[in-house]
């Protein structure tokens, strides 16, 4: 399991809100019990949560007591009138029975708005909370994808593919890694046509090699492309979309030297 892939998942912020499944919070408590990094990080998460809860803490408005109270004197005529009116022992009974109904009405009217608006400043809140917690999810992500980024560029040797003839405004990079890997960067490259994709190539002793096609449609500015272990060069030509085993030449974008 990767750590750090498993903590900026959004895994942790979803256990503290209490909205992570049953079966996912107890994968996550084992986790926490025998790796002291997530357990860390679920403290951190929580104690921010908190801190949230109390800086945006919102008192209820002053008129609700006061809204209450009116409620619970509607229901008692005896109250309204500020009088006692004697009565027989059995209307007297009776008189009782329907104060306390009245009181209960209204005591049970009192306490539905209570809880209506505490449940709508709970229900804002919530929403508050999870939007903070995707956006420091999202941010998360963004951050291992800048440290990833960091971590090629600097273990990598850049290569600047520059415009042919043709198009001389092109350009694109790529990044030769200690491992052999190879990653794209397309910089300046006009969007493929419908059903044309770009497709990388590297030239190796003299023959094209084919290191795989661009995704337009990528999240990501750079992409991985296919290993290759030596090139004298690399190429970008536009071919049909899936590729081609051998460049069209006259289709060739950018090229750069080793």
């Amino acid at each position: 399991m990767d750590i750090k892939t498993y903590i900026s998942s959004g895994v942790i912020e979803d256990y503290a809100l209490g909205i992570l499944p049953q079966e996912e919070s107890s994968i996550l408590e084992c986790v926490m019990s025998n790796n002291a990094e997530v357990k860390q990080a679920v403290l951190e998460v929580q104690e921010t949560l908190e801190k949230l809860a109390t800086i945006q803490a919102i008192t209820p408005p002053t008129t609700l007591k006061e809204e209450i109270r009116k409620r619970i004197e509607f229901g008692n005529p005896a109250v309204n009138s500020g009088k006692i009116v004697p009565l027989s022992t059995e209307k007297t009974e009776i008189r009782k029975t329907g104060d306390f109904s009245g009181w209960m009405k209204a005591a049970s009217v009192a306490l539905l708005l209570g809880l209506g608006f505490l449940g709508y400043q709970l229900s804002n809140k919530n929403a508050e909370l999870q939007t903070i917690a995707q956006q420091n999810t999202e941010l998360s992500t963004k951050i291992t994808d800048l440290e990833q980024m960091n971590s090629i560029i600097m273990n990598s040797r850049r290569i600047e593919l520059k415009g042919v003839e043709k198009h001389p405004d092109m350009i694109a990079d790529v990044y030769w890694h200690t491992s052999k890997k190879v990653f794209l960067e397309i910089k300046n490259l006009p969007p493929a046509p419908a059903g044309k994709q770009y497709q990388l190539w590297a030239i190796v002793d003299g023959k094209p090699v084919d290191m795989g096609m661009h995704n337009a449609k990528s999240d990501s500015t750079v992409q991985e492309m296919k290993s290759v272990d030596k090139a004298q060069a690399f190429a970008i030509t536009l071919e049909k979309e899936g590729g081609n085993a051998q460049p069209t030449m006259e289709e060739m974008y950018v090229m750069g030297t080793t």
